[in-house]
């Protein structure tokens, strides 16, 4: 996630670029982990204190309007934001829940060139449960 170029899509849209949102972005910015709305916001309130639940929520249905940010089910049902937007696919491990991204060239060499459609969903066992 660029987080500047997110600032700058929010702007576009009219968005003002509040301290609670731009805590979201820099909480979102590379975190590979697919956390739940709940953990985004117990991260950001940690950070920022005057941050609301709903203040959270809402920024993270807006960057999943504007495609800032995905959407991805996790383990337990539960639904996680995935701020990588390239094309990817996961592994959910089947140990701890963990959601592992898998590069959409790592599928379509699976499938013989051709590109999955859809997300591909793999089950196993993530780097830090592998024996």
């Amino acid at each position: 996630m660029d987080v500047d170029a997110v600032e700058q899509v929010l702007k576009e849209h009219g968005c003002t670029i509040t301290p609670q949102r731009r805590a979201v972005l820099r909480f979102l910015d590379g975190n590979l982990d697919h956390p739940s709305a709940a953990r985004i916001y117990e991260a950001v309130t940690a950070d920022l204190p005057v941050s609301s639940r709903a203040t959270v929520y809402n920024t993270l249905a807006l960057l999943v309007q504007l495609g800032a940010v995905g959407l991805v089910r996790g383990t337990d049902g539960e639904m996680r934001y995935d701020p990588n937007t390239a094309p990817h696919h996961h592994l959910s491990c089947d140990q701890c829940g963990r959601l592992e991204d898998v590069p959409a060239t790592a599928v379509t060499l699976l499938l013989r060139g051709q590109p999955a459609a859809g997300e591909v969903r793999f089950t196993g066992r993530c780097p830090t449960c592998l024996p």
